[in-house]
């Protein structure tokens, strides 16, 4: 085996490595999360001065931003997608009927 032959068969080795390192990092991976919300209600049996609550979630809206400079005009800006929030989330009285 000569010298060459020995080395290069070792920088083929490390070239491939390195591209299946790069392809592995550079492709996409799906991830969906799934949240379970739960209202929670403290719920008093009959014991005077309790009050129950119940919370509300807030209220959010997904806003499309289109590409351009920012509002003070110093960087550009690409399309994305913003989650605007309309109204915090809260504890509100809990009415029974």
């Amino acid at each position: 085996m000569s010298w060459n032959t020995k080395y290069d068969k070792i920088a083929l080795l490390a070239a491939t490595a390195a591209f299946s390192m790069f392809a592995g990092g550079c492709a996409s991976h799906t991830v969906t999360h799934t949240e379970v919300k739960e209202v929670v209600v403290a719920s008093s049996s009959d014991v005077p001065g309790v009050v129950e609550y119940v919370w509300e979630e807030p209220m959010v809206d997904v806003v499309d931003v289109p590409p351009g400079l920012d509002p003070e005009g110093h960087y550009y800006r690409p399309a994305h997608s913003e989650v605007v929030e309309i109204r915090q989330g809260r504890w509100n009285y809990y009415k029974s009927k």
